[in-house]
């Protein structure tokens, strides 16, 4: 069940991003998991660049492009990755 709700959780959130114009920066295709730079954490809005000890947490769904989109949806940079 919880496998469910984290997989409808991300295409909403996928459907949300490509509504509002959220674009892949290589080709201008939606934004995909494997396109996706940065992890964004669900709960504490703080988000972690590849190579981060927190880039692959359970709560990192929320998935940007670049580091502005991030900024731009209220989330922070990880103190420890610095992306």
């Amino acid at each position: 069940m919880k496998k469910l709700y984290v997989c409808a959780l991300f295409l909403l959130l996928l459907a949300a991003g490509s509504a509002a114009g959220e674009r892949s920066a290589v080709r201008g295709e939606p934004l995909t998991v494997a396109a996706a730079e940065y992890h964004g954490n669900r709960n504490s809005h703080i988000f972690h660049r590849p190579g981060c000890r927190y880039y692959n947490c359970k709560n990192c769904v929320v998935y940007f492009a670049t580091r502005q989109a991030a900024l731009k949806a209220g989330f922070r940079p990880c103190k420890i990755c610095k992306p």
